[in-house]
């Protein structure tokens, strides 16, 4: 798990692997989160790794663009 603080833009990146989406509940450490923000308004923004293989979806994905 990553942690970026951007408090300061409004929000608080954090990034899960496929094993720690199982591991953690995002609520709970949502609410962590916030309350260790202080009283300034913040949201938590989850980056989630998918399921699928990386490079053949980016290839796919740039074969389409160029389309």
């Amino acid at each position: 798990m990553e942690i970026v603080d951007k408090k300061d833009k409004g929000f608080i990146e954090v990034w899960l692997t496929n094993e720690e989406q199982a591991e953690y509940d995002r609520s709970e450490l949502t609410r962590l989160l916030l309350s260790k923000a202080g009283s300034r308004k913040c949201r938590v923004v989850y980056f989630l790794s998918g399921s699928e293989e990386l490079y053949p979806n980016i290839e796919n994905l740039l074969l389409m663009n160029l389309k």
